[in-house]
């Protein structure tokens, strides 16, 4: 389908790197606001949610980026959703 420099390979990489890094922001707004805001834990909770769902689907896609990127992301999110 994609006859260009871009495989859809790497396509999914960086939509699965950009929605990491909202993920990873969200977590950060959490951790550092430093108040019991049920808001501010949501957010951590959405983010490491985010993260746990990009890496399984990483992971399962035919074609899609797989190996250590997506078993951090699955922990990352895993290890989020225990401390939120």
């Amino acid at each position: 389908m994609f006859r260009t420099r871009w495989s859809e390979k790497r396509i999914l990489g960086l939509i699965a790197a950009l929605v990491g890094l909202v993920a990873g922001i969200l977590i950060l707004i959490a951790a550092t606001a430093g108040q019991g805001v049920s808001l501010l834990r949501g957010k951590a909770r959405l983010g490491a949610w985010i993260n746990l769902i990009i890496g399984v689907a990483t992971l399962i896609l035919h074609g899609g980026v797989g190996g250590t990127e997506s078993i951090l992301a699955i922990v990352s999110g895993v290890l989020g959703l225990l401390a939120a």
